[in-house]
């Protein structure tokens, strides 16, 4: 059966508005519960192998002091699953995290979603200091752009873009007091604890804030896919 012109403009809609659901909806998951991300430990060894491009970033790690302690997987309700690794700085009470970035990741198929533009941009290392306060406030220093907002004592965090680790670790260690006691559990299973707490309380203003555009994409998109169908009956 031939469709007429007005019938392709209207299927042409169905699929646009198909498209941004399909690569959006994941954000909207993040959106509207912190249940959509999911962190599994992938390799829980210190000893546990680094990519090529995460080696320089490695060897610096150590020698501001940080052991490794493995890695783990974070998974994002039909989104993009990303990787990261983490390390400890006991004398200092930090933890560091590296994380790949659309850059450099390999584990993609015709059917992964897209990152939002803030993760496609930045290093293909993007590191991210944090320090835990007894009175379980979160202090975020990244080598990219957050879009967190910052609340005394219980959430501090800034991005600057493309700095060094050094640097960044420098600027870090500057705002601790500003914090409070620092405490927590330097194993990977204690990060990933206190990285689970930071999604369920001050960390969702912050990903509400990352993925409130995918929010919007995806209801213009059922709306494109709805206005259609509904006009035909």
């Amino acid at each position: 059966m031939a469709l007429d012109g007005q019938s392709l403009f209207h299927l042409a809609i169905v699929v646009a508005g198909a498209v941004l659901v399909w690569a959006n909806l994941w954000r909207t998951l993040i959106f509207v519960t912190p249940s959509a991300t999911t962190l599994e430990i992938e390799d829980g060894s210190p000893d546990a192998p680094v990519p090529g491009w995460l080696e320089e970033t490695h060897t610096t790690l150590r020698g501001l002091g940080f052991s490794p302690v493995g890695s783990w997987l974070e998974l994002r309700r039909l989104g993009p699953a990303r990787t990261s690794w983490g390390y400890v700085n006991e004398t200092q009470r930090v933890f560091a995290i590296v994380s790949d970035s659309p850059l450099v990741r390999v584990k993609r198929t015709p059917l992964t979603p897209p990152e939002p533009r803030l993760e496609r941009d930045g290093p293909a290392a993007r590191v991210t200091f944090v320090t835990v306060s007894a009175a379980s406030g979160f202090l975020l220093s990244s080598n990219f752009r957050r879009p967190g907002a910052t609340l005394p004592h219980r959430h501090l965090c800034a991005g600057l873009p493309n700095a060094s680790a050094e640097r960044l670790f420098r600027a870090h260690l500057r705002r601790v007091e500003e914090l409070g006691v620092p405490a927590g559990t330097f194993t990977l299973e204690g990060l990933l604890a206190h990285l689970r707490d930071w999604h369920a309380s001050v960390g969702r203003a912050e990903l509400q804030r990352q993925h409130a555009v995918g929010l919007l994409w995806t209801l213009g998109g059922l709306g494109m896919v709805a206005g259609p169908l509904v006009g035909r009956f």
